[in-house]
Parts: structure tokens; sequence; C-alpha cells
């Protein structure tokens, strides 16, 4: 692995585990408001066994592991293609301007695939998602920002040059 490897790995990595663990804070906090700790992460975990257990329920420990390490590998996943985007966007900052459009597109999206699904999600409404995306992108993004902080005036110097 070169260097730039190493660096997207580190910063995949640990963009993506703090995005889930601040979406995981965020649900924890909806959760304890509605006096319920752990719902939110049990009843989708319930919903992701379903696809592995023909239909059968699984325990509420085994629904929250579940759902915690798809959440987790999931957001490593992101990330990664996060850091990777990041740091080709440090050469040619264009790529950020696309990578924006890009995640308003899939944000608009998944808010609309959360309505679609939200009769097998019980409580969890669209806004409580597009809600949990926003402080999780958030946080990977302040992440993202301290690794490169010089980049935002790439970007701006290139959409200056572009008009």
């Amino acid at each position: 692995m070169s260097p730039d490897s190493n660096s997207i790995v580190r910063e995949g990595v640990s963009a993506g585990l703090i995005g889930a663990t601040a979406i995981a804070v965020w649900f924890a906090l909806v959760d304890v408001l509605a006096t319920s700790l752990l719902t939110t992460p049990i009843m989708l975990g319930r919903s992701l066994a379903t696809l592995f257990l023909n239909g059968s329920e699984a325990s509420a420990p085994a629904s929250f592991l579940l759902y915690t390490v798809f959440h987790y590998a999931m957001f490593v996943g992101i990330g990664l293609l996060f850091a990777w985007v990041i740091n080709i966007a440090e050469r040619t900052p264009s790529a950020l301007i696309g990578f924006i459009g890009l995640f308003i597109i899939f944000e608009v999206g998944w808010v609309g695939w959360t309505s679609v699904l939200s009769q097998g999600f019980g409580d969890l409404t669209w806004l409580q998602v597009f809600s949990a995306n926003i402080v999780g992108a958030a946080a990977m993004g302040y992440y993202m920002y301290r690794q490169h902080p010089a980049l935002p005036g790439k970007v701006r110097r290139t959409l200056v040059a572009a008009e």
C-alpha cells in the first residue's frame, strides 16, 4: 500500500466510525426522549434479521447486535468512499463538487426509500432518518475537514476560475 492508500484507509475507517457513532448517539437521544432506550436499533435489527432468518423474529439482544455490526460496517464502507473522494479532491478539487451533488441525490433517495419502507420500521419516520443522516454526515464532514483544512480553499479557487 502506498502512503496515500494508508491515509485513505485510516481516514475512511475513522470517518465511518465517527459517523456511525454520531448516528447511534442521535438515535439513543431520540429513544431516551421517547423513554425507550435502544428501541430504534432493536427495531431496525429485527427488520434486518427478517432478511436472514426467513421471517423468524430475533431476540432483542441479537437484533441489537446484528444492527450494530451492520450499521458500523456500512459506515466504514461509506467512510472509505468518502476518504477516497476527499483524497482525489486534494488533486482535483472539482471532484468534491460532483461528490456533493451525489450526496444530495443519495439523501433524497434515502428519504424516499425510508418512506416506502416505513411500514416495516415501526415508528421510525423519514424525518428521524434524515436528521440522523445529517448528524452523521456533519460529523464525518467535520472530521475530514480537520484532516484536509486546505481543501475548501482549493474548491473555492476552482469555482472562481470556472466563472
